[in-house]
């Protein structure tokens, strides 16, 4: 169960990054990729956790 936590995470994390790409500069676009770097910490330890 923590490996498909881990794995929906990353995928939310990976289409944010992406989405935020196509963006204009600007508040919201560092607002997203602060969002998306910070759902990569979780994503890290179910990982972690999964592997244990």
């Amino acid at each position: 169960m923590d490996a498909l936590i881990s794995i929906m995470l990353l995928l939310i994390a990976n289409f944010i990054m992406a989405w935020t790409r196509q963006l204009s500069r600007g508040w919201i676009r560092v607002l997203l990729m602060t969002v998306a770097i910070l759902l990569l910490l979780p994503a890290v330890l179910f990982g972690i956790r999964a592997l244990l």
